[in-house]
């Protein structure tokens, strides 16, 4: 089973039946760390500093959240916005957001997303922005997001903190038993990060951060 299906599974066992099951996340070397599914159905008295930074920052029209199973910001984010939508590439997922009454999202891989919408901010939060398994996609992802903004846009981000340049993790999910086909993420510091964005006529700024992760904004320079 692809990863990102596993996922969902979990997520909509969670949402549907509340079973406590847990996921794993299994690296190369079968070294297992359990991803709390509960996590992903906090509310916002839950959340940390950071993501209220990231909502703080959220105020114009029209906004895409992209991946992660974030159906949990939703509440917040149709506060501050008058449009938004959210793209997963997993069907399990997509279907926790509809049943839980949100209708504006689609399954859909931004790698190949195709839209005539524009849009003001893209969310990219738990380091979707370098999801790919090598520098060269993180590239491609780059301007596949600069296509999607208006002309005064930005991208909202949490990124994770390392200390190397960058590495490349192979991760298998592991729910009830079932073990996932792997995948590919590339961590990439934030030096590294911010050289990249350059060569795309992009600027970082840093606008919160803790001991694991940086709230990012992002515009053109």
């Amino acid at each position: 089973m692809q990863a990102m299906e596993l996922f969902g599974e979990a997520m909509y066992d969670y949402h549907k039946w509340n079973l406590i099951w847990e996921m794993e996340i299994v690296m190369e070397d079968w070294t297992r760390y359990i991803d709390w599914v509960k996590w992903y159905f906090r509310d916002y008295k839950d959340f940390d500093s950071i993501e209220k930074t990231l909502f703080n920052n959220i105020s114009w029209k029209s906004l895409l959240d992209i991946w992660c199973a974030t159906w949990y910001y939703f509440p917040e984010i149709e506060k501050r916005v008058e449009n938004f939508e959210w793209i997963d590439i997993s069907k399990k997922a997509i279907l926790v957001a509809q049943e839980r009454w949100y209708k504006n999202v689609k399954v859909a891989d931004i790698m190949n997303y195709k839209t005539n919408k524009k849009y003001d901010i893209l969310t990219l939060v738990w380091n979707n922005l370098s999801i790919w398994w090598t520098i060269e996609w993180t590239h491609k992802l780059i301007e596949i997001l600069k296509w999607l903004l208006n002309n005064n846009w930005k991208m909202l981000c949490i990124f994770r903190k390392i200390e190397e340049e960058y590495f490349i993790s192979k991760i298998r999910l592991e729910y009830k038993s079932i073990i996932s086909e792997p995948f590919y993420w590339i961590r990439i510091r934030i030096d590294l990060l911010e050289n990249i964005l350059n060569e795309h006529w992009l600027k970082l700024k840093i606008l919160d951060e803790n001991d694991y992760w940086y709230c990012l904004e992002i515009k053109k320079i």
